[in-house]
């Protein structure tokens, strides 16, 4: 009787362990198909803001008062044949040096806490530079920018084929090595969907970047790179649309700031238009707070408007060229957004833009496109301008003055500190 005993407990007791089990397999596949269905949806990175989380220790204490963190933003940099060949006979033939080009504004640049620049021509190190219409630059030129204190690089533009999607991919490996933020360029389409933060200051930003146009150049159907283009026959708008709301708010969910960096298709226009209107909405309506653009080479206003969440978001409609040597008049006008945001912990960490000023600069060079470099307007002169090599009557001292009140106004930042 007591075997047989013994043997009923033992059998019950395994009963009990299989039991036990199965319910957790049963949970466990339940978690990983909510997983799945998260995954599929976009939605597969949890907040991490640490201010959000319970602290395991109740009697911790909390940040409290605000700071704050600089973001200053450049336009275009539009690396012409000019611009390397000259920066290849600043280093004696061996190698490129740009220092000459940029070293007006690195005092600005190094003010900043987050430094964005829209890296418009490619970086790939096994070609050799290249012109418009496809451009690629030397290797130098990140090390440069990335001196003069950049940190976060946009390709989401019009020229990221120039190199076809090989070059792209080699671009891509060559910036990402180099400890830097590369938006709007991913390795798939899946990478995509990881928003790129970076925090300074106790404030966390994200990066997400898109363009309305490829010049023409396309995809294979089976491409799995990381790209959003309006223009990708591929998918439809809708598609692209669904696909812009689930980067932004994986972005939301890890951040306080969400930054869109925007590469618009038509050049040469000052006002946005109506493409640029449609596409705004949309990013509004899905909670951008800082909209940066680039891609009609010359300058656009700043304005606020309430997003999808009720925030007072920033509109930044272009930011022109940084550098350049294309040919007009208002190409040569540039400019670099000095934003502020704010973060006030006694507020629910609310954050806010506290203040968004643009930083005039000049790009110039004398006859035949020679010693180009960027000048900020505030070291800028009518002997300067006179002696500009762009063969316009309308560029002047005066004419440059004028266009810069009268677009930006109060929101014009002709000193630093």
């Amino acid at each position: 009787m007591k075997d047989i005993h013994k043997w009923s407990k033992s059998k019950t007791a395994l009963i009990i362990v299989d039991c036990i089990l199965c319910l957790a397999i049963i949970v466990s596949s339940i978690l990983i198909v909510v997983d799945r269905s998260r995954m599929k949806n976009g939605v597969q990175y949890k907040d991490s803001h640490p201010e959000k989380t319970v602290a395991a220790d109740a009697t911790e204490s909390k940040p409290t008062g605000t700071t704050t963190a600089r973001l200053m933003c450049a336009g275009d940099n539009l690396i012409h044949r000019s611009i390397y060949n000259q920066a290849h006979n600043r280093a004696d033939g061996d190698g490129y040096d740009f220092s000459y080009a940029y070293e007006q504004v690195k005092e600005i640049i190094s003010l900043s806490d987050i430094a964005f620049i829209n890296q418009e021509t490619l970086i790939d190190p096994e070609r050799e530079p290249s012109t418009f219409p496809c451009f690629n630059s030397p290797t130098e030129l990140l090390g440069e920018m990335k001196g003069l204190g950049f940190n976060v690089f946009n390709q989401a533009t019009n020229h990221v084929l120039d190199q076809g999607e090989k070059g792209a991919r080699r671009n891509l490996e060559y910036i990402k090595s180099k400890n830097v933020l590369l938006t709007g360029l991913y390795e798939s389409r899946e990478a995509m969907l990881k928003p790129q933060t970076k925090s300074v200051n106790g404030i966390t930003f994200s990066f997400v970047g898109f363009t309305q146009y490829l010049n023409g150049f396309r995809l294979a159907s089976d491409s799995d790179l990381g790209l959003l283009s309006l223009d990708d026959k591929r998918f439809t708008k809708e598609e692209h649309y669904e696909l812009m709301k689930k980067m932004i708010d994986n972005a939301k969910a890890n951040s306080d700031v969400v930054c869109v960096s925007m590469h618009w298709q038509e050049e040469d226009i000052t006002e946005p238009n109506s493409s640029q209107q449609e596409v705004m909405d949309k990013l509004m309506e899905y909670g951008a707070d800082i909209v940066i653009g680039t891609g009609p080479h010359v300058l656009q206003p700043i304005e606020y408007r309430q997003n999808g969440d009720g925030d007072n978001a920033l509109i930044i409609w272009s930011l022109g060229n940084f550098i350049s040597c294309q040919d007009k008049t208002n190409n040569l006008l540039g400019g670099i957004a000095d934003v502020v945001v704010k973060k006030d912990y006694d507020n629910n960490s609310k954050v806010t833009v506290e203040s968004a000023k643009l930083i005039p600069t000049i790009t110039h060079y004398t006859s035949g496109f020679s010693n180009v470099r960027i000048i900020p307007f505030k070291n800028y002169d009518e002997s300067l301008a006179d002696n500009h090599g762009v063969n316009s009557s309308k560029f002047s001292y005066d004419y440059i003055d004028n266009f810069y009140k009268e677009m930006f106004g109060d929101k014009l930042e002709t000193s630093w500190k």
